[in-house]
């Protein structure tokens, strides 16, 4: 048993759709040919009807009563570029056939005058749409090396207090455990630059190299940090809350840098190994401070 189409696929397919999705689909200038050819040819219906005695009262009346048939002609064109753009001056009136043929070709013009319209609409709310994409994009990664910055200080206020008083606060653990989420949720938005839905914005090879500093930068402090702690006998191994946050952010940042690589349309392998490396060697920390 042969299946029907439903109703609406039919219609999707049907001719008129069709050229409506054809015509959508012209450039500029390929609608202003369009629109100059309907005109022309419009023009030259009239001029047929107007110049053939059996037909001419089915033409315009002002252009049968001309002789010269260049005028006539020229002044076909005009009234058809006058019927296009619906002006209507009433110079020229139409009479029986070309009555339909004016009507036709007042509703084509304005369907392919309304379509350009529309696709220059589209075309600068799309310049518009880019604009604010990329200003999105460049407000985020700016968020993301001001923010690894910030972790930076963070890092470094842990880094000197550890020194000075051989010990953390709760208030300063608490800081360090912020430090790392705050970490963890930076460079989980960097895949982000690299979405292959993303083709509004494209992060250059300066800015790309700037993040891969901040990331190798944050990175190597905590490591920094570790040390100072442990030299100054903080057992930082044993306080729960900021060596899961740790933990986390290593498996983090392990998992997103290859993603990264292979996203990344710039040839910087050895950046990347740069911050795994450095990742490794806290992840091995982590491992040996376990163990003993």
């Amino acid at each position: 048993m042969k299946r029907s189409l439903p109703k609406e696929e039919n219609h999707r397919h049907s001719w008129p759709v069709r050229i409506v999705e054809a015509i959508t689909r012209l450039s500029y200038p390929q609608l202003f040919l369009l629109w100059a050819s309907i005109a022309v040819g419009f023009a030259f219906g009239y001029f047929m009807l107007a110049s053939h005695g059996d037909v001419a009262h089915h033409g315009p009346a002002a252009l049968v009563a001309i002789e010269d048939p260049w005028i006539r002609f020229w002044n076909a064109v005009y009234f058809s570029i006058i019927t296009a753009t619906s002006t209507g001056y009433g110079d020229i009136v139409p009479q029986g056939i070309s009555k339909a043929l004016a009507s036709i070709q007042s509703i084509s013009a304005l369907f392919v005058f309304a379509v350009f319209v529309t696709k220059l609409v589209s075309y600068k709310q799309g310049l518009a749409l880019r604009e604010v994409h990329r200003l999105t994009f460049e407000d985020v990664f700016h968020n993301i090396r001001e923010g690894l910055f910030i972790i930076r200080k963070d890092f470094d206020g842990i880094i000197a207090l550890s020194k000075e008083h051989k010990k953390l606060s709760d208030e300063d653990w608490d800081t360090l455990i912020i430090a790392y989420k705050q970490c963890q949720s930076l460079i989980s938005e960097i895949p982000d630059f690299y979405d292959e839905e993303n083709k509004l914005y494209m992060l250059d090879a300066r800015r790309e190299q700037l993040l891969h500093e901040a990331v190798h930068r944050t990175l190597h402090r905590i490591n920094t940090t570790l040390d100072t702690m442990s030299e100054n006998g903080i057992e930082w191994i044993e306080h729960d809350g900021s060596l899961q946050e740790l933990h986390e952010l290593i498996r983090l940042v392990h998992s997103i840098t290859p993603l990264w690589q292979e996203r990344s349309p710039y040839d910087r392998t050895e950046a990347f190994e740069d911050i795994l490396e450095i990742n490794d060697v806290v992840l091995r920390k982590l491992e040996i401070t376990v163990e003993e």
